[in-house]
């Protein structure tokens, strides 16, 4: 009788047996899935076999097994389901991982208040973006979760991102300057000021995109949006201040005593040439110094 049921019963992995588990839970009314969470994948089959054996009727097998394997074919999430999670934006797959990574607490996920304690394994290779995305895939796929509720899950999850995307403070800064100069910059002021140790609690880094990546999934990941805020315009502000010191750093500050009507004088010749009075003294008195320098 075992080999006529090996024959038919499709368990490749614990997700398959975690379908066929839930299916005899049902029909049974009974709860019996913690028998295979701590079994070897090369176990499952037989393990589900004797299950099967145990509850059914002989000549019900047959039957059984046949139910089984299609609602194991039916909770196979199809490639068009899967292709809900763009692979081409990079700005969602990187908020996923780290989100994945971070969750310490169960997520609710649909209208009926179903829960998912997520448990997601990482390694130190998860700085290749692809195996960060793939990561992700594979997490939803082995999931114990039915088809239905996966897809909710998914779908859960991009409706979460696509609040944190309208927030594009930050993409739009870093765009608006020199990436070679600012990603860099960005990236250490966050690992020195606010979180040193940003790659440990998101994902690590080997190239200058992951770097801008990993600026964006940190303020992305921010659940606190007052935090947020304070953290994104004190980067800002260290910014404008670093530029402003590279800006005047052959410059010197002096201070001199004029009559009291030189500041109209100085007002209106900024008004008329729209330029800061600064410049307008600079001006005069390089003008001065080469017509001398060139006379003489």
């Amino acid at each position: 009788m075992a080999f006529h049921i090996e024959i038919k019963l499709n368990i490749k992995d614990k997700y398959d047996a975690f379908i066929a588990l839930t299916y005899i839970e049902e029909d049974k009314g009974i709860r019996i899935r913690r028998d295979i969470e701590k079994t070897q994948n090369h176990l499952l089959h037989e393990r589900v076999l004797e299950i099967i054996e145990g509850l059914y009727d002989y000549n019900d097998i047959p039957n059984i097994i046949t139910d089984i394997n299609n609602e194991i074919r039916n909770n196979k999430l199809s490639k068009d389901e899967l292709n809900l999670i763009d692979k081409k934006n990079r700005r969602l797959i990187n908020w996923i991982y780290c989100f994945l990574k971070k969750q310490e607490r169960p997520f609710k996920y649909d209208e009926e208040k179903l829960s998912l304690r997520i448990n997601f394994k990482h390694t130190e290779e998860n700085s290749i973006y692809n195996l960060r995305f793939n990561d992700i895939v594979n997490f939803i796929k082995e999931e114990n979760l039915l088809r239905k509720h996966k897809i909710k899950f998914i779908k859960k999850l991009i409706s979460k991102y696509s609040k944190i995307y309208k927030d594009d403070s930050v993409e739009l800064w870093i765009n608006k300057n020199h990436k070679d100069k600012i990603i860099p910059w960005a990236f250490n002021y966050i690992k020195k000021e606010i979180d040193e140790d940003i790659e440990y609690n998101l994902f690590n880094i080997s190239s200058l995109p992951d770097k801008h990546d990993l600026i964006l999934s940190f303020f992305d990941s921010c659940e606190d949006v007052i935090y947020k805020k304070y953290h994104i315009s004190n980067m800002k502000k260290a910014w404008n201040q670093k530029k402003l010191r590279e800006k005047n750093k052959d410059r010197k500050a002096y201070s001199f005593v004029m009559d009291k009507d030189i500041h109209k004088k100085l007002d209106f010749l900024s008004d008329l040439y729209g330029k800061t009075k600064n410049e307008i003294i600079q001006e005069i008195i390089n003008e001065k110094y080469y017509s001398l320098v060139n006379k003489n």
